[in-house]
């Protein structure tokens, strides 16, 4: 933004010279999708600006590491009326691919993406006739059982994941739960 050209807004918050990074990241409890303006105060050279963006980029990929777990993400998505995405990777610990945080922050509340690793959860690979990684598998709303498409076999490139994630997402996002339908008499 040019600082030169008027006030500056009160979102971005106070600017003492330029040039200035601010990083605006969404809230997670925010249902407007408010965002906390965070200032970068580090070296300026490109690793340390990849490094500062990938950490504070918001992740809602959900880590499903044990059957419990996975049993209350398949009861959001029905309680919500939310798609699910099983992102399947061999993958040992640690945090969520940058991408996968990416597309879990451009499709909230448009599709619920879980990460389930094979160590902790083999059955879920087994049960899905999972033998390659990473595959993700899309489950419609509703709860649905069986996956209606998969992505495997590629590279999980940015462009593939976000065409196959958007294909499996809502078009509009689910702000509130949806209304108890309640039979009349």
């Amino acid at each position: 933004m040019d600082t030169e050209a008027g006030p500056t807004p009160n979102a971005i918050g106070q600017i003492q010279g330029t040039p200035t990074i601010k990083a605006f990241i969404p809230k997670r409890s925010s249902a407007k999708n408010e965002k906390i303006v965070v200032d970068y105060d580090q070296s300026r050279e490109v690793d340390s600006l990849m490094r500062y963006a990938t950490s504070k980029m918001p992740s809602f990929v959900e880590v499903l590491d044990t059957p419990d777990v996975l049993r209350r993400f398949e009861a959001k998505a029905t309680e919500w009326g939310l798609p699910r995405v099983l992102v399947l990777s061999n993958k040992a610990g640690g945090q969520s691919a940058s991408t996968l945080k990416a597309l879990s922050a451009e499709y909230r509340r448009r599709v619920l993406i879980g990460e389930v690793r094979s160590s902790k959860l083999p059955e879920v690979a087994k049960r899905h006739g999972v033998t390659s990684y990473p595959t993700l598998l899309c489950f419609a709303s509703g709860g649905a059982a069986a996956p209606t498409s998969r992505f495997e076999g590629k590279e999980p490139t940015y462009r593939r994941l976000d065409g196959f994630v958007g294909k499996c997402a809502l078009r509009k996002p689910v702000l509130k739960k949806p209304a108890d339908e309640k039979e009349e008499l």
